[in-house]
């Protein structure tokens, strides 16, 4: 039988894997699935510029894992930056923070191409 922290490496490992899965397919659902599945509370921390998604699983007390998901626009104006997804995965005690995944993903511009070359007719 595994221990209490042995259960949450395993949640750990696995929702690291399902974190690089999601933005080499560049769609966070993935993520979001598996941590449900495995019991994590899901809470909305979207603020007016970021769309944002924690969820949180007690092992037991002093043994938990935290996974945050955030997804925003850092554009400005006059530019159009590709939408940026960023997730962060901790593994804590109550003694601090074990250890922790991260990675990211851009999600591609779509561009609305208002250049010169679509404004010329070559009759």
């Amino acid at each position: 039988m595994r221990t209490p922290i042995e259960f949450a490496e395993q949640i750990f490992e696995v929702l690291s894997f399902s974190i690089n899965q999601a933005c080499n397919e560049q769609d966070w659902f993935h993520v979001r699935r598996d941590a449900l599945a495995y019991g994590f509370k899901q809470t909305d921390v979207s603020t007016h510029s970021a769309y944002g998604q924690r969820f949180d699983l007690l092992i037991e007390p002093g043994l938990y894992l935290c996974l945050d998901y955030r997804s925003f626009d850092p554009s400005g104006p006059f530019q159009s930056l590709p939408v940026t997804n960023k997730f962060e995965l901790t593994f804590s005690t109550e003694n601090g923070k074990l250890k922790s995944h991260q990675n990211s993903f851009d999600e591609p511009v779509a561009a609305n191409d208002k250049s010169i070359w679509h404004e010329l007719s070559f009759a």
